[in-house]
């Protein structure tokens, strides 16, 4: 049984103790909940590694702010929750609002510890900036101003990867996507293959024309 599996039996298991525990302040159920966070952060780290199975990471984020946002309340939770909204914040892409909730709660968990040690911690600037970027992003792609969305780092991206429609498709798509390409080897290479189908499954599946990062960047070499 490979890491994957052993982590979706181990979170099947975790799962049926969180709901027989219940949410209370006990430590067992504290404990079993906290197991589920851990996890959905896990399976979605190895997908994102293995580059298979993406489009599950949404669903599991998802499952872990409803836990999270329940283990926020108990302060002997919140070192290792910040650590663990980091790093599932980490295997999101294509979700600039799921983003923006993770980043929240981030956020909120930062003031918590603030407030618990009676300082400010560097890191609240940066999510409060990154929270920024994100909003803006997202209003300007609400109200169809793709024109104005401003991309970090190097490469360029379609500003479409930002709007409502792209962001509630993806997943669905993704699946697809993976299951032409489930003989395809990772490594080098893929990234065009894939780029290449995903181009194609959004444009006659869901009518999303969409450009990859070959188009959005010219002269730039992938590999």
């Amino acid at each position: 049984m490979d890491n994957a599996d052993d982590y979706r039996e181990k979170l099947t298991e975790a799962r049926q103790n969180a709901a027989k525990c219940g949410r209370k302040g006990t430590e067992a159920a504290l404990d079993a909940h906290w197991e589920v966070c851990c996890g959905d952060v896990l399976i979605a780290e190895e997908n994102m590694q293995d580059q298979d199975r993406e489009w599950e990471n949404a669903s599991l984020a998802r499952d872990f702010l409803n836990i999270a946002y329940f283990l926020e309340g108990y302060d002997d939770r919140l070192d290792n929750l910040y650590i663990a909204i980091q790093r599932m914040r980490g295997t999101i892409s294509n979700h600039p609002r799921l983003t923006i909730e993770l980043l929240e709660l981030e956020h909120t968990v930062i003031r918590r510890i603030e407030a618990l040690c009676d300082h400010e911690l560097d890191a609240s600037e940066a999510v409060e900036a990154e929270l920024a970027y994100y909003r803006q992003n997202v209003e300007y792609a609400d109200k169809g101003r793709f024109d104005k969305i401003f991309f970090k780092g190097y490469l360029k991206r379609d500003p479409i990867e930002w709007s409502e429609k792209y962001e509630k498709i993806i997943d669905e798509a993704n699946k697809k996507i993976y299951a032409l390409l489930e003989d395809y080897p990772r490594g080098m290479g893929f990234c065009l293959a894939y780029w290449s189908v995903k181009e194609k499954v959004l444009r006659e599946d869901y009518g999303v024309k969409w450009k990859s990062p070959v188009i959005m960047n010219p002269g730039v070499i992938f590999d």
